[in-house]
């Protein structure tokens, strides 16, 4: 019994380093390397803030970015807000944006559904269609930048964005 929750914490946590490339610690060399870099001044998106306000992905650099694509209707979207919260208590004070994007675009239901959890993550919906190489076609995705406007993360699905592991790459990326 105990060597399989040994596994199946090795597993988890072995998952976890892939999906977040902790095993590289500049992410950004290797996409350089294997890949262009997408940056938000080639790729950039636009969303509405609380007031109606326009803010660009590229208005933002100088500061590392969080964004991520969400429903009020996504069981996975909603399991992973709390710990989105705890992340954006850990970054308190740093200079990370996050933006939690309606893709309904519908700011009245999003804010209402943040308040009934007592969430305090502030909500932007799409002001024109997402591009592809950030928002695919599952929700919940969760989009990294650094402070130069690299995308340095992309992930589909849900993640325990609590986690020790998570707070590690997000110090990391500060340091980029």
């Amino acid at each position: 019994m105990q060597v399989s929750k040994i596994l199946k914490r090795s597993l988890s946590a072995f998952t976890f380093l892939l999906t977040f490339n902790l095993f590289n610690p500049t992410p950004i060399q290797a996409q350089q390397n294997s890949a262009p870099v997408v940056n938000t001044k080639t790729t950039d998106a636009v969303f509405f803030d609380a007031s109606g306000k326009k803010v660009s992905l590229s208005s933002l650099q100088g500061k590392v970015v969080f964004v991520n694509f969400w429903a009020t209707w996504c069981p996975p979207c909603i399991k992973e807000m709390p710990s989105i919260q705890a992340l954006k208590e850990k970054m308190k004070g740093k200079d990370v944006v996050f933006l939690l994007v309606d893709i309904d675009g519908n700011y009245e239901k999003a804010k209402a559904f943040m308040d009934k959890r007592n969430l305090d993550l502030p909500v932007y919906t799409p002001a024109t269609t997402v591009s592809s190489t950030y928002l695919g076609t599952s929700i919940p995705t969760t989009v990294i930048f650094d402070k130069k406007g690299n995308m340095i993360q992309r992930i589909v699905g849900s993640v325990d964005f609590a986690s020790e592991e998570v707070e590690k790459f997000m110090n990391q990326v500060l340091k980029l």
